[in-house]
């Protein structure tokens, strides 16, 4: 993976301008639920999402395009924590987390040197597993501890590892940058409808708080950010590939948010972590992202795009 100049890609300055149009509109929803009260507004709960995106923001932009080994420790920083966040919840062992590490390293090298192996490490990593219990000699928990090792790799490192995959392709940037807006601005709309108008929950005892009037505003939120990042949609995209890639951020969104609180709800807490302020861990923050890029990564290719 080669470095790139940010300031030599076409895409760079139009994208800090989307993305700075995008932080002020923020500022009306914020200003609305705090009735005019600033100093109140950042310390709701809005807020401090507001405030954690404008940290997050720029190392996503920075990331994606400078790409290379800066692109990929960013990313791998962003796994080690959240397999952090996962161990924690679940309780993994201490060898099988050492293991994930381990693979992680191993997914990403592949990843980046031999792509057509990439989608054979699922079945590696079940087998690699194995070795364990039998170098160990540790039978206690087996069944659960390998469960939860394998589910760690499926959930964490595998999904998000397909952005290296997707920045090596030649309309990679372009999907990652309104993928990652996408995915942004679909959590703060449905977060802020919901709020306003949300009534008929979707599964109270998953996630409380998840309605559908939200998944409205998931597929609101994808739509701003497809028709605000227009240049960065690639010509080739006919309306029908626009709407369904429309519905795959918006609704991919909603599925990776029930799929975390499912997680957590099974292991009784409320959030992954307290790492980001105003959305728990980083695993609260990169749900929805965990399913919507490895599923617009395959679309991508099932058109031919990739």
């Amino acid at each position: 993976m080669e470095l790139s100049n940010p300031l030599n890609n076409e895409l760079f300055i139009p994208a800090l301008k989307a993305v700075g149009i995008l932080f002020v509109l923020g500022l009306a929803p914020i200003v609305i639920f705090s009735k005019g009260n600033l100093v109140k507004a950042w310390q709701g709960e809005i807020g401090k999402r507001y405030l954690s995106w404008m940290l997050m923001a720029p190392l996503f932009l920075i990331g994606g395009f400078v790409g290379g080994f800066v692109g990929g420790a960013f990313l791998l920083l962003l796994i080690w924590q959240i397999l952090r966040e996962y161990r924690r919840v679940v309780r993994v062992e201490r060898k099988y987390y050492i293991f994930l590490i381990v693979f992680m390293f191993v997914t990403f090298a592949i990843a980046a040197a031999k792509p057509r192996l990439f989608f054979a490490l699922p079945a590696l990593v079940i087998l690699a597993l194995t070795a364990i219990p039998i170098l160990t000699q540790d039978i206690e928990d087996l069944y659960n501890q390998m469960s939860y090792a394998f589910r760690g790799y499926i959930y964490a490192i595998w999904p998000l590892s397909h952005l290296i995959l997707m920045r090596q392709s030649d309309f990679g940037l372009q999907l990652m940058l309104i993928t990652g807006v996408g995915v942004a601005l679909a959590d703060a709309c449905a977060f802020t409808i919901g709020k306003l108008i949300g009534k008929h929950k979707i599964s109270p005892k998953v996630s409380p708080n998840k309605a559908y009037e939200g998944v409205l505003g998931d597929l609101l939120g994808a739509s701003i950010a497809v028709l605000l990042l227009g240049f960065a949609v690639p010509t080739s995209f006919t309306s029908l590939q626009i709407l369904i890639l429309i519905l795959l951020i918006g609704i991919g969104s909603s599925w990776g948010d029930l799929a975390s609180s499912l997680v957590k709800r099974a292991s009784g807490v409320k959030d992954w972590g307290e790492l980001i302020p105003g959305h728990g861990g980083l695993m609260d923050r990169l749900n929805s992202a965990i399913v919507v890029f490895p599923v617009v990564y395959y679309f991508a290719v099932l058109i031919g795009l990739l």
